[in-house]
């Protein structure tokens, strides 16, 4: 295990060697770096103060979770993937999509994820679960606003999604947890990475804008293999 964390923090690190000239700074002075591609963000100067976690959802089943139980600790604040509506604040659209595969049969009802805002504008974002569709994201099931979100760098409160109306979902079936924006979400966002497996899993992005940042594959889903940013979900 401690080989596979070393490797897999060594790609992070690649990463931020080369920056975005996109900075962003929001309240308690946090400042953040992002790749050259724009899909990475680290928080640079993160604050030492913890914020605590608010009390797991004890009534409700735990169907999937890479949270970590330590409270200094629940995920790896400091790290992560950019969530963005694009221009004119980010030079494109970005959005980030994690996979998970229920043991049982469950119904969903909230989706709780490490992503929070990087800066100190009042905009949220979307919170949604999909159905597969060969291995990125389908269909949409539910999807909530959320609006009341945490910083992103500060560690470790959780944005919240719920649903009224529950989503069944099936035992042994690949789902999708969607960290998205609309146009009513301008700010700069980003999700942070689970701190509990280092191992690569299976994920997908989305991107939509110049060739510069997107290539071949603007306004698509595309998979891809790396560490899990952090979420949970709930239901019964």
């Amino acid at each position: 295990m401690k080989k596979i964390i070393a490797l897999s923090l060594a790609c992070l690190t690649l990463f931020a060697c080369a920056t975005l000239t996109v900075l962003a700074s929001g309240k308690n002075k946090i400042n953040y770096e992002f790749s050259a591609d724009g899909r990475f963000v680290r928080a640079t100067n993160p604050p030492a103060a913890i914020t605590p976690r608010p009390e797991p959802d004890v009534k409700s089943k735990k169907i999937f979770s890479n949270l970590s139980h330590n409270k200094l600790a629940v995920y790896f604040s400091i790290w992560g993937n950019t969530v963005a509506q694009g221009p004119p604040n980010f030079p494109f659209q970005t959005w980030v999509a994690e996979a998970f595969t229920p043991a049982a049969n469950a119904t969903v009802t909230k989706i709780e994820t490490s992503a929070g805002r990087q800066s100190s504008g009042t905009g949220g974002f979307e919170i949604s679960l999909y159905s597969d569709a060969g291995g990125v994201p389908g269909s949409v099931l539910q999807t909530s606003h959320v609006a009341n979100l945490p910083q992103y760098g500060q560690c470790c409160d959780v944005s919240t999604a719920t649903f009224a109306t529950g989503v069944p979902v099936t035992a042994g079936t690949q789902y999708w947890v969607v960290v998205s924006t609309t146009a009513q979400d301008p700010d700069i966002y980003a999700w942070a990475f689970n701190s509990t497996n280092m191992t690569a899993q299976t994920a997908a992005s989305w991107c939509s804008g110049p060739s510069t940042y997107c290539g071949s594959s603007s306004g698509v889903w595309v998979p891809y293999s790396y560490v899990q940013l952090g979420f949970e979900v709930f239901g019964h």
